[in-house]
């Protein structure tokens, strides 16, 4: 039976991320191109939501990812704790006192 879903998928371009007997996202498969996403948004919603990101694909390339609101603001705390502050920064730039090569332009003409 699962053969034969998975010849009727490939001859009618169904969505691969569906499970047939439920009509649920089966879990680990989760590359929807953007039209199947756009079809099925709500799946792909619920699907990100259970805590698996949806990747979306546009002309078979990565687009973008769908994420529950609790991972996407845990990712940006933890992006958050780890950036530098500005200070950081600052004190980074290398202090050798060292020189460095100058490029070789023309002077511009200026008009008087």
């Amino acid at each position: 039976m699962a053969r034969f879903y998975s010849i009727l998928d490939k001859l009618t371009g169904q969505d691969k991320n569906l499970d047939r007997m439920t009509g649920q996202v089966k879990r680990g498969l989760a590359a929807w191109s953007l039209q199947d996403a756009k079809n099925r948004f709500s799946a792909v919603v619920d699907a990100a939501v259970a805590g698996d990101p949806q990747h979306v694909t546009r002309r078979g390339r990565p687009a973008v990812v769908v994420l529950a609101v609790d991972e996407y603001e845990r990712l940006r705390h933890l992006e958050k704790t780890n950036a530098p502050t500005f200070a950081q920064l600052l004190l980074a730039i290398p202090q050798d006192g060292g020189e460095f090569e100058r490029a070789q332009l023309p002077a511009r003409r200026v008009d008087l």
